[in-house]
């Protein structure tokens, strides 16, 4: 449940910056008539995402697939991997415009007179956070139940909205560089878990060798202990690894933060 709704949290706040500043823009414009197509644009955004996530979760919960289930799940859990640090790493290079940018492209679909290109701007910067959020679900999906992943999603979307709301009225400054930050210092640790998680799915189809057990700490802390898989949620604990998956998380660990540590190019000239 944590990690869904850290995953949930994150993602809906970045959806949430983006409207509040495509309404708030639209509002200082004089044109709050043409709102309704942001939210049509969102909506079906939206709605695309639900049903992605569904034909996944149903793909994934054909038993009788048998090997080819833990293929795709191993799959599915790289797949998230590689998305989620290419657009945090992204949208941490990008937050600076981002506000430039979006109102640049609203001032533009109003000059010609195209009031649906909102709504085609709204589903186009949604849906990429919708996708993703789904395929990250999908992948920490596989070791919680229905019932936390649906608790995570609805608390992680709906303080998202909560403070979407603030950020549209303007009623308080938040600390967003800070919580941006630390999600997706949080996200890049979970990543690294999942990237392991990923491997030792197709370690169960014999893709990948075991190798030897690095650690035993089933007697100590159990990952299927309250406080264990508190821990598996965040920082991918395990009781009882191999040493691929060991290799496997800091590999991915280790150069993610570097990447995302990695100070800007400036691409400016100087005189």
């Amino acid at each position: 449940m944590f990690s869904t709704f850290i995953i949930t949290l994150r993602e809906g706040v970045e959806i949430s910056i983006i409207l509040a500043v495509i309404l708030a823009y639209l509002k200082q414009l004089g044109a709050t008539h043409t709102a309704g197509k942001v939210w049509l644009g969102t909506a079906a955004a939206a709605l695309v995402s639900l049903i992605t996530g569904g034909i996944i979760f149903f793909i994934l919960g054909q038993t009788e697939l048998g090997d080819f289930q833990e293929i795709l799940e191993g799959t599915f859990m790289l797949l998230a991997v590689a998305i989620l640090t290419w657009m945090t790493v992204w949208m941490k290079r990008q937050s600076s415009d981002l506000s430039g940018s979006l109102k640049e492209k609203v001032q533009k679909a109003l000059t010609n007179g195209s009031v649906w290109a909102l709504a085609t701007l709204a589903f186009a910067t949604v849906i990429r956070e919708g996708i993703e959020t789904v395929l990250f679900i999908t992948g920490t999906a596989q070791t919680s139940t229905v019932g936390q992943v649906l608790g995570g999603t609805v608390l992680g979307f709906g303080s998202a909205a909560i403070i979407g709301y603030v950020l549209y009225r303007g009623t308080h400054r938040l600390p967003l560089k800070s919580f941006f930050n630390v999600m997706s210092l949080l996200l890049i640790v979970m990543a690294a878990g999942l990237a392991s998680n990923g491997i030792h799915a197709f370690q169960e189809v014999a893709w990948i060798p075991e190798g030897f057990k690095v650690w035993n700490t089933q007697m100590i802390l159990s990952q299927d202990s309250s406080a264990g898989s508190l821990l598996k949620a965040i920082f991918g604990y395990r009781d009882n690894p191999n040493i691929v998956l060991v290799i496997t998380y800091w590999v991915y660990l280790i150069p993610a933060l570097i990447v995302y540590f990695k100070p800007a190019k400036l691409t400016g000239r100087r005189n």
